[in-house]
């Protein structure tokens, strides 16, 4: 889970580009004059983003009355997502923003589309709203599809109004079994409240982010095997364990909530995977 910089682009200056090519008069016209009922509704969302209450936005099928649901969307799919759509710059500029192209909700896999925190489907008048917009990987895109929430617990952390990289959350444990393996696991910080935590928690299971890192790990732990083994047999466990501190070390002060970093924890922190635990 990473924090993105929020996009300069104005909501209604992006909605303009991308109906500037639209043909029918009666349809553009009625679009024209959503306007007014976007301005109002991302000034809602944000002021209530920041508050944890984006949940209690009503959910809708019209905009301003007369524009549908069908019709907003196709605003997003056919107008800025369409190779040859007036918005397709808009949106590879923002499937780009993410720093290293690194989905900032599994933190893992690579960004591959947008995804709208508040759907589309449930939501059309953010169908091009930026503040409601960001890179995602497609795994991550699929797994939330269109779900909502009902209470500010279940609300997923939102990459532009959540920050939860300053603070300790993700753990792992080895899992003394052959092969060794790891469990993740959250953990809350003391400076958050029990709706923060819960929040991560939700977060942590709906993306499923546990069989993620333990898949990453168990590579990971397989293509160490060969130099750790050395390692073990030219030092002995300790030669094992400076090795595992140094790559904890160099995890932690590049993310400190990476799986590799709660990975090199653990196993610095295991003296049966350092002993020959780590040996199949």
């Amino acid at each position: 889970m990473r924090k993105l910089n929020v996009p300069i682009e104005d909501a209604i200056d992006v909605f303009d580009i991308c109906i500037s090519k639209v043909q029918n008069t009666d349809l553009k016209e009625r679009l024209e004059n959503c306007k007014p009922s976007i301005v109002t509704a991302v000034a809602d969302y944000t002021t209530k983003a920041p508050r944890i209450e984006l949940h209690t936005i009503a959910t809708h099928d019209l905009i301003n009355g007369n524009v549908t649901s069908s019709e907003m969307k196709k605003v997003y799919s056919d107008r800025m997502v369409g190779a040859t759509a007036p918005g397709r710059y808009i949106y590879d500029k923002w499937r780009a923003s993410a720093p290293n192209n690194i989905c900032p909700l599994c933190a893992q896999r690579t960004t591959e589309t947008l995804e709208h925190h508040l759907p589309k489907s449930k939501y059309p008048i953010y169908s091009v709203v930026p503040v409601n917009i960001f890179p995602a990987c497609s795994s991550c895109n699929k797994i939330k599809l269109d779900a909502i929430s009902n209470a500010r617990e279940t609300e997923p952390i939102h990459p532009y109004f959540d920050n939860v990289e300053d603070e300790l959350w993700l753990k792992a444990e080895v899992i003394e079994l052959k092969p060794a393996s790891l469990r993740f696991y959250t953990i809350k910080s003391d400076h958050w409240d029990d709706i923060k935590y819960a929040r991560i928690e939700n977060h942590f299971r709906l993306f499923e982010l546990e069989k993620l890192y333990a898949s990453h790990s168990g590579e990971e732990l397989a293509m160490n095997y060969f130099r750790i083994n050395r390692l073990f047999e030219t030092g002995g466990a300790l030669s094992v364990k400076n090795f595992l501190e140094d790559s904890w070390l160099s995890m932690k002060d590049a993310n400190i909530n990476s799986w590799q970093t709660a990975t090199y924890e653990a196993l610095f922190n295991s003296n049966w995977y350092q002993e020959g635990g780590f040996k199949p």
